[in-house]
């Protein structure tokens, strides 16, 4: 297999994915919102994390094309940008357990 058929615009991005879900609370909030969207203030009860940090780990997955904003009137909704997104996460989930399941109801909801 030739290196010259991977285009490193396309390994740039995959390494950006990676780097955005690269922490424990921003693979929890991408597992919650596998269920639906959330407000900061939704995922801060679910997500062991102080709401401001929250925002701060929202904002890196913004960043990185991993969730989307929408907002209505004061406040503003976070969900997966695609149903592709969610098949990352399942995934990922999929492969750290060996296709287990083993996942908790909070991200299952």
């Amino acid at each position: 297999m030739s290196a010259d058929l991977i285009d490193p615009a396309d390994l740039d991005r995959a390494v950006q994915v990676l780097r955005g879900m690269a922490y424990q609370h921003r693979l929890h909030i991408l597992m919650v919102l596998r269920a639906g969207e959330a407000t900061p203030a939704q995922l801060s009860e679910v997500v062991p994390a102080h709401p401001t940090a929250i925002s701060h780990h929202l904002r890196h997955l913004a960043d990185a094309g991993l969730v989307q904003r929408r907002r209505q009137g004061r406040r503003v909704y976070y969900a997966l940008p695609s149903e592709s997104t969610g098949k990352l996460i399942d995934d990922l989930l999929d492969f750290v357990t060996g296709g287990g399941g083993r996942r908790s109801g909070a991200a299952h909801r």
